[in-house]
């Protein structure tokens, strides 16, 4: 899935663009489903996977939909958390088939590399989009309705974020490029943004359908 650092990367892009109210909710929402610290992150159910058969998978952004409605219209933390999810599906299909990765899973030492590609693409994404701070995490939200899918450990995930706010862009990735980034940050902003607009029409710009992705490979 994409890296925090690009998830907030469009989450300032998508402020540019889009009327939103609350910039730093809205951050910390768009984050919200990475911040599993001290958690097992693959049973977490922060991003909302699901089997849709026995070869395949999805992640479900419209079951958080039908669980958060109203606070989706309402709360710009739970629109971006929302998001979150659609930018990490976009990314998985970029990933597997875009960049043709799928049968890369399970490689020995391919992660490790994809990670240290990440983290040399962070450099880039933070100069490029001007990344000087990060947002900060509302008083009382460990009391939030939005705890219920998982204790959130916001406060110490964006400490630990920090780190990436220093990384060095090398240029010499091997998976994933700055300019794979800039891709898929562009496809993400499209479809977020039109999504947004969708939403206030009580619609839908996109499905979780668009996105299933072979479990096994």
């Amino acid at each position: 899935m994409a890296s925090r650092i690009m998830h907030l990367a469009m989450g300032i892009e998508l402020c540019r663009v889009c009327e939103i109210n609350d910039r730093d909710r809205f951050l910390v929402g768009m984050l919200l489903p990475d911040t599993v610290i001290t958690g097992d992150k693959k049973t977490a159910g922060t991003h909302y996977d699901r089997m849709t058969d026995e070869l395949h998978k999805v992640m479900d952004f419209s079951l958080f939909y039908s669980e958060f409605e109203e606070k989706i219209h309402t709360d710009e933390l739970y629109l971006g958390y929302y998001l979150h999810l659609i930018e990490d599906c976009i990314f998985r299909k970029y990933i597997y088939y875009g960049l043709g990765l799928l049968e890369m899973r399970g490689r020995e030492g391919f992660l490790p590399r994809l990670y240290k590609d990440y983290h040399s693409v962070n450099g880039y994404i933070v100069k490029k989009y001007n990344i000087s701070s990060l947002p900060i995490a509302p008083e009382g939200l460990d009391r939030e309705e939005i705890n219920r899918i998982y204790p959130f450990e916001t406060r110490d995930f964006l400490i630990d974020m920090e780190k990436d706010m220093q990384d060095e862009y090398l240029g010499n990735e091997k998976y994933f490029s700055a300019e794979n980034a800039d891709e898929v940050i562009r496809q993400c902003i499209h479809t977020c943004s039109a999504e947004i607009l969708a939403l206030k029409r009580g619609e839908h710009f996109t499905s979780p359908d668009e996105y299933i992705w072979e479990a096994r490979g």
